[in-house]
């Protein structure tokens, strides 16, 4: 059963982590207030696929 559960989420958790990690550390460079940053952070966690892919099209605030 858990192999089975395993081969069945694995690769999917897989995809989010390669996705979302990236984008939390990115998240982290970014000049937004500190409250801006949370509800980034919350919506990349919260929303599997779609908080990460809106982090990388919007590109929110500026590099610094």
């Amino acid at each position: 059963m858990l192999l089975t559960y395993l081969f069945m989420w694995g690769p999917f958790l897989l995809f989010y982590l390669a996705f979302a990690v990236p984008c939390l550390l990115a998240l982290r460079t970014r000049a937004l207030d500190e409250a801006s940053t949370a509800l980034w952070a919350l919506v990349i966690v919260s929303a599997p696929v779609m908080g990460p892919l809106a982090f990388v099209l919007l590109r929110p605030g500026t590099r610094h």
